[in-house]
């Protein structure tokens, strides 16, 4: 019995890597949350490369498998029963450890599946007009050090391509050690 059994909770959770969703779906099992959470897949942004819910405007990719072998909701035939269908997507710590074509794949399908007025919330450090805190470029420069096609990002860039997929810039909220939540809304 839920403590809200007027509340509908359905969590997707999703990750490119096969070893994170195994991890994923054995921590809902054992925190007994299956009944909110739907087994992770892979076709939010396929593989690490932005392959934009796995519907072929981007490269493809694999989408992810499943434990089986199998493809994660990576079909189009599966994909499509999510159009416009989420009220809120979260992304945390993603955008600056990811190659760019990851960010474009999310606000992608962050625009096809977002109901209308839906949100997506970003976290993670980003510069502001080119520039960040000192500990942020310090850390981007060690995130490109050890992959060229990551680092923090700027806000600017994310906005403006969030906006071509029919995203709503709403507004930036300071966070703890020099991050941002950024908010979008679905048009």
């Amino acid at each position: 019995q839920t403590k809200h059994p007027h509340i509908k909770i359905e969590w997707h959770p999703s990750d490119p890597d096969l070893e994170a969703r195994v991890s994923i779906d054995a921590r809902v099992k054992q925190a007994n949350l299956e009944e909110y959470v739907v087994p992770a897949n892979g076709w939010m942004l396929g593989k690490a490369g932005g392959t934009a819910c796995n519907d072929g405007h981007r490269d493809r990719g694999d989408a992810g498998s499943n434990k089986n072998g199998g493809d994660a909701l990576a079909d189009i035939s599966c994909y499509n029963q999510y159009h416009q269908y989420f009220d809120l997507i979260t992304c945390i710590n993603m955008i600056h450890i990811a190659p760019w074509e990851a960010t474009l794949g999310l606000m992608e399908c962050a625009g096809k599946t977002l109901r209308k007025g839906g949100m997506l919330v970003c976290y993670g450090p980003y510069k502001v007009g080119g520039t960040a805190v000192e500990s942020n470029l310090k850390f981007d420069a060690s995130l490109k050090s050890k992959d060229s096609s990551w680092g923090v990002r700027d806000l600017e860039e994310v906005v403006d391509i969030a906006k071509k997929e029919g995203l709503e810039f709403v507004q930036r909220v300071e966070m703890p050690a020099n991050n941002l939540s950024v908010l979008f809304r679905k048009n």
